[in-house]
């Protein structure tokens, strides 16, 4: 077993009387002052097999306790990764998660973080500002003075939860609201419509990898729903679900996957089922875990290789090189929980893992 051991979490503090490590913390017109905060985010370039923490930034932090809720790489130079923080806004990596920087964008709760695929400078953030959910959008990599609203809530309390754009189409993007609306839009967010009402929120919305009109929604209730049709209708995947004999409902994850189109994961406390027909047939891909007793809270998908999959589950990362007959672990001595397992899009030997407190 392959064991991270985080032996002491370090805040920053400017004083030598901490013990905690400031790199290089003599500036000059040659060097770079560095930083490190609390270790919530790991990567690895193995593959999964080792993990490293990433907790060096290359500014003062905004916080130092940081708790990830979204990760989004750039898909035209994957070595720029995006992190949302629950408190302090965004950081951003540009050598593939070894250092970051705290973006001056502070908002909390960022739930949701897309970039455009035809131009990378492009970036939305759902947010919360003053009560209120809102999504923001940067045309300059996220630079200072480039953010813009372009979408709001009525009132105070309903917040965006879920936000996706449409590789093939970089004008739509779909979001979802905590009052159980899924918006979209076809114009990069300078108009929206309302074009599905669920019984709960919706806290995932994947498009599948060869036909982005094949639309899978999570609702925080565990419910599935797929669209074929772009969102002109949707049915619920719980009855198909069940008469595999499998549990209906319940799941907290999902994900397509980036080669195979049809193909659905889900994995929550019944553990990981997946389907290879949008939805018609389930079936079970064991994992290595007692998922009622430590569900699974993220998974992974190689998009270079179906055979290999990733999940987390509490303090623990599990992976699979053979469809998830055999697992490997790594264990990490945290006290958040995985929440976020993403691969590089262009090397998938680089993976970034984040452990919230939710």
């Amino acid at each position: 077993m392959k064991k991270v051991r985080n032996i002491i979490t370090c805040f920053f503090i400017v004083s030598v009387l901490t013990g905690c490590s400031l790199v290089g913390s003599t500036p000059n017109s040659a060097t770079t002052q560095k930083y490190t905060f609390a270790k919530n985010i790991w990567i690895s370039t193995d593959a999964g097999k080792t993990w490293k923490d990433s907790s060096i930034a290359t500014n003062k932090p905004s916080v130092t306790d940081i708790d990830p809720l979204s990760l989004v790489f750039d898909p035209v130079d994957a070595k720029n990764i995006f992190t949302g923080l629950r408190t302090g806004g965004i950081m951003k990596s540009i050598n593939s998660g070894e250092s970051w920087e705290f973006l001056t964008f502070k908002t909390e709760k960022i739930y949701g973080l897309a970039i455009s695929p035809v131009d990378s400078k492009i970036i939305y953030a759902s947010t919360v500002l003053n009560g209120r959910g809102k999504i923001f959008k940067n045309t300059a990599s996220g630079a200072t003075d480039a953010w813009s609203e372009i979408y709001t809530s009525a009132t105070n309390g309903p917040l965006v939860v879920a936000m996706t754009l449409d590789k093939k189409n970089a004008n739509i993007i779909y979001v979802a609201t905590s009052d159980n609306q899924v918006l979209k839009s076809l114009d990069g967010g300078v108009s929206w419509r309302s074009f599905f009402q669920a019984q709960a929120p919706v806290i995932k919305i994947a498009l599948d990898a060869k036909d982005s009109k094949l639309i899978c929604l999570l609702t925080k209730s565990g419910e599935v729903f797929l669209s074929v049709d772009g969102g002109d209708k949707f049915e619920s995947l719980t009855t198909k679900i069940t008469t595999t004999g499998l549990f209906g409902s319940g799941f907290t994850v999902m994900e397509t996957d980036p080669t195979n189109g049809k193909w659905i994961y889900l994995a929550g406390k019944n553990g990981i089922i997946r389907s290879k027909d949008a939805g018609e047939k389930w079936e079970t891909i064991t994992t290595l875990n007692n998922p009622e007793n430590s569900p699974v809270g993220a998974l992974a998908i190689n998009p270079q290789n179906s055979q290999e999959i990733m999940y987390g589950a509490l303090q623990a990362i599990y992976r699979s090189a053979d469809g998830g007959k055999t697992w490997s672990t790594s264990q990490f001595d945290l006290t958040k929980t995985n929440s976020i397992l993403e691969y590089n899009p262009q090397n998938p030997n680089i993976v970034v893992a984040g452990f919230s407190g939710k």
